[in-house]
């Protein structure tokens, strides 16, 4: 059986690379997408069967690339990472068919080296 094949997507590169580095060292395939739309051209190319998406990024944002993944691929799982999870957008994500909501862990040890070095 083949590993899957996923895309990160994330407007941030450094958690871009960093979720691909770990995910090749897993022996997984992995892409990143920069933006909600660099993912859909992706998509379209070449599904993925996993989607590890930010919420929040400019333009096209995580909810509205999961409800446009959902309905043009179904069979593929999406997780949404978040650096600002409320439960609000936790229960929407989920609703909407996400197969997992979790708090974004790079971004928020980013926001803690900050916090400590002011």
């Amino acid at each position: 059986m083949t590993e899957p094949r996923i895309l990160v997507v994330d407007d941030e590169m450094i958690v871009c690379e960093s979720c691909k580095r770990i995910l090749e060292e897993e022996g997984y395939e992995a892409e990143t997408a920069l933006s909600g739309r660099e993912a859909l051209e992706k998509m379209k190319a070449h599904p993925f069967d996993i989607v590890i998406t930010d919420l929040k990024m400019p333009g096209m944002d995580g909810m509205e690339l999961l409800k446009t993944f959902r309905k043009e691929y179904p069979d593929s799982i999406i997780i949404m990472i978040t650096g600002f999870s409320t439960v609000e957008t936790a229960v929407e994500a989920m609703k909407l068919g996400a197969f997992d909501y979790i708090p974004n862990p790079l971004r928020q040890m980013s926001c803690h080296c900050r916090e400590e070095g002011d």
